[in-house]
């Protein structure tokens, strides 16, 4: 190789690699201290798009899980007003028993039809007053009030992917306005033995009606259960995957921080070297 002053190859070659070792130092440090190994787009092209959608899904299911405990709420809300709708029919069927027996008046048959007749009306202001996030669960369907007979058809929303189907679960709460709804024309009056009769009868359907309602809720229940356990196991395994793909492995940077201030120190020395190497050309016109 000739001798020359003009071009130190020896220090262009040094610094061109202490300049490739600087970086991967700085590289390192910034994932050691960002804690992520993707911190921009040309880390990995591919990997920060697939990180982006997963963190999509992952909060996405997380409000997922939220929508369907407050699903869960609401069907309990709706259960726990049809418990005390269980409680008054039993109250009235006990009422309409009494009333049966021909051991009362007819004066004592208008007294007992007065409570009778009121836990009749509880049950319509409790399908009336039934609501979740003012919403009415117990009447008529969408409203914020009301005592109609209809199903209150709810749609609940428990996924993070809309181009998939199965994501929405439908909860139809049958009214508790058991007084329109059972298969007699209403739970009647115990004003007389004949009417208690049917009232035992009116009660009875009004009980299995109920029973089937509250069957449904509790299924329902059960259910979203098993669809917050499952949300939370999906939303788990991607926040693992998503870790994999950006974040930082320390045992590995820790050990590229310690390589690369090494090369540094010693690329730092050897471009000293390199440019002292012209100065040994002064021997040469000396002599």
């Amino acid at each position: 190789m000739a001798v020359v002053i003009n071009s130190n190859v020896s220090s262009i070659t040094a610094s061109r690699i202490l300049t490739g070792n600087r970086a991967e130092l700085e590289k390192a440090m910034e994932r050691l201290a960002s804690g992520k190994r993707i911190n921009s787009a040309a880390d990995d092209a591919a990997g920060m798009a697939v990180a982006a959608k997963m963190r999509a899904d992952i909060r996405s299911l997380n409000q997922a899980v939220r929508n369907t405990n407050d699903a869960i709420s609401l069907v309990n809300t709706y259960d726990g007003a049809a418990t005390e709708v269980e409680s008054i029919l039993i109250r009235m069927r006990e009422l309409a028993v009494q009333a049966k027996t021909g051991t009362y008046t007819d004066a004592d048959l208008t007294n007992a039809n007065y409570e009778y007749d009121a836990l009749k009306t509880e049950i319509v202001r409790i399908t009336a007053t039934t609501t979740f996030n003012r919403l009415n669960i117990a009447g008529a369907s969408g409203t914020t009030g009301g005592t109609g007979s209809a199903a209150n058809s709810l749609t609940f929303y428990v996924g993070a992917d809309t181009a998939r189907t199965g994501n929405s679960i439908v909860f139809s709460g049958e009214s508790l306005n058991l007084n329109m709804t059972v298969s007699a024309s209403d739970l009647k009056t115990i004003t007389s033995t004949t009417n208690a009769t049917s009232a035992v009868a009116s009660v009875d359907d009004a009980l299995i009606t109920l029973a089937v309602d509250r069957a449904r809720a509790g299924a329902m229940i059960n259910r979203l259960e098993h669809t917050v356990s499952n949300l939370m196991n999906i939303s788990q395994r991607l926040q693992e995957a998503v870790s994999g793909v950006e974040d930082t492995d320390y045992a590995e940077e820790s050990a590229n921080l310690a390589k690369g201030m090494i090369l540094q120190q010693a690329g730092t020395a050897m471009l000293a070297q390199a440019n002292q190497t012209p100065q040994y050309v002064l021997l040469l016109l000396r002599s």
